[in-house]
């Protein structure tokens, strides 16, 4: 039969709970599968391995996009130092790739009908090849956009849509050295 608890059982099976869950948690955090992603690069590709990245082909009509994305993938990979940044067949990858498409759509007008944001997209396809081998490592496909606000001013407007274009283009860059990393 159910009796009445004595005078500290009742905090004895608080503390158990919670000691129970504190110690559930733990295995749930341990468990769950983070790794800090720098160790993971440099096991991936090898300490003091190189990759080339010759510029992109630009398949679209926006001029200059190849070169701002390459900058930036340049940056992103010298960032992360687990891969030396090298030229032609003397590196030990090559991350090739085409900016397939570039567009740009009005988003927001004003009350009297005139157009207040635009949103400038860029999709590009990427290929990690290993030069000895020739093996392609990994290859996909991202896009990325970005709002910008629009102007009265040519000028300004495209300076804006530059500004656009790089912070699209380093977005790319961060996603295409992540999804390698994780999709390798």
């Amino acid at each position: 039969m159910w009796a009445p608890a004595r005078p500290g059982e009742e905090c004895s099976v608080q503390r158990k709970t919670v000691a129970f869950f504190l110690v559930l948690l733990c295995l749930v955090v341990a468990a769950c599968g983070y790794r800090p992603l720098g160790r993971d690069m440099a096991s991936r590709f090898g300490e003091g391995e190189s990759i080339s990245i010759p510029i992109f082909v630009n398949k679209t009509f926006k001029s200059n996009l190849e070169n701002v994305l390459l900058n930036q993938l340049i940056d992103e990979f010298a960032r992360r130092k687990h891969l030396k940044i090298g030229r032609g067949d003397g590196t030990d990858y090559t991350l090739s790739g085409e900016v397939l498409s570039y567009t740009r759509k009005e988003v927001s007008y004003s009350g009297a009908d005139e157009v207040t944001e635009y949103r400038a997209t860029m999709v590009i396809s990427a290929t990690l090849r290993k030069n000895t081998t020739r093996n392609v490592l990994w290859k996909g496909e991202l896009s990325w956009s970005q709002d910008y606000p629009s102007s009265s001013d040519i000028g300004l407007l495209q300076n804006n849509e530059e500004a656009a274009i790089r912070e699209i283009s380093q977005r790319l860059a961060q996603q295409l050295y992540l999804k390698m990393s994780e999709d390798f």
